[in-house]
């Protein structure tokens, strides 16, 4: 099979498209032809090594998965059912024409979606749900999500108002229209707050999601009112900027197929908007790495088998 990989860390580079065996699946897992790969910015990290495995190289590229079943488990999709989910981290092999998932990690894949756009959720939905749930987001919340037109931050923005929840999101001035579209409530220049909410919303928000990290980490306390929570995803919580009375923690993602089925009953619905700025062909992964390092994705990025 063709498949994306590495041999050493570095730059993008060090992506290869080489053919290599198939992988064959364990116990409670399941083998799905891959037909379309999401690109997150934990892709880059990896293979710049600040996300590292246990494996040697070469290593495979990528979590992000939609296709069709080609090998099951007892009581899990079907052979030639249409899914999409994401593998376990920090062990990535999306970028490749066949992947193993666990059973568990996959679902149907929405009705309405292609498999280029399916491709563009799992990693980045399952961050932002599982943020929010973990800030304990609810009908009257008064939530901040940075950087609401990314990848995490625009699923992010429309899981909060879905709980009822009143929506702030900074972006780029070119995106604010796209938030408002998202049915943010209130879109904030980034650039006009020193790229974050700036001085007017401090002590303002019950949650603050923080899916930059380094400064706007750091300027995200203040934000929040006593008893208010910040979660952050890039990075651990520095504690050197701890505030009293605001609970911190950070999130990683991890795969869930029942998320993501509910999750899938929200696009159907058309309740959740998937953005996906542009779909490359696999032989094109160096370019979406290099597209994503820069930081100006709209949505996600996604790579076509």
């Amino acid at each position: 099979m063709r498949a994306v990989v590495f041999s050493r860390y570095g730059d993008e580079s060090v992506l290869e498209l080489v053919r290599r065996p198939a992988p064959a699946p364990a116990d409670g897992e399941v083998l799905v032809e891959v037909r379309a790969a999401g690109v997150n910015p934990v892709d880059w990290k990896h293979r710049e090594g600040a996300v590292r495995s246990d494996r040697p190289f070469p290593l495979g590229m990528g979590w992000d998965v939609a296709g069709v079943v080609r090998a099951t488990v007892p009581g899990g999709p079907a052979v030639g059912e249409d899914v999409y989910g994401m593998l376990p981290l920090p062990y990535g092999g999306a970028y490749q024409e066949l992947a193993v998932l666990p059973a568990a990690a996959v679902a149907p894949m929405p009705a309405r979606l292609t498999y280029a756009r399916a491709a563009a959720v799992p990693l980045a939905a399952l961050t932002a749900w599982q943020a929010l749930e973990a800030a304990g987001t609810r009908s009257g919340t008064r939530v901040l999500v940075h950087a609401g037109a990314g990848g995490v931050g625009h699923f992010a923005v429309q899981f909060a108002r879905h709980l009822g929840a009143r929506v702030s999101a900074t972006a780029s001035a070119r995106n604010l229209d796209f938030l408002r579209r998202l049915g943010v409530d209130e879109p904030i220049d980034r650039a006009a707050g020193g790229g974050t909410a700036g001085a007017a919303h401090d002590g303002a928000f019950d949650v603050v999601l923080d899916t930059v990290g380094g400064p706007v980490q750091h300027a995200s306390w203040r934000l929040l009112r006593p008893g208010g929570t910040l979660v952050t995803l890039p990075e651990p919580v520095d504690e050197a900027h701890r505030l009293p009375g605001v609970t911190a923690r950070r999130v990683i993602v991890t795969p869930d197929g029942e998320a993501l089925r509910r999750i899938g009953a929200l696009v159907d619905a058309g309740a959740v908007h998937v953005e996906v700025q542009s779909a490359l062909p696999l032989e094109q992964a160096a370019e979406a790495h290099r597209v994503s390092r820069e930081g100006r994705v709209r949505g996600k990025l996604v790579l076509t088998l």
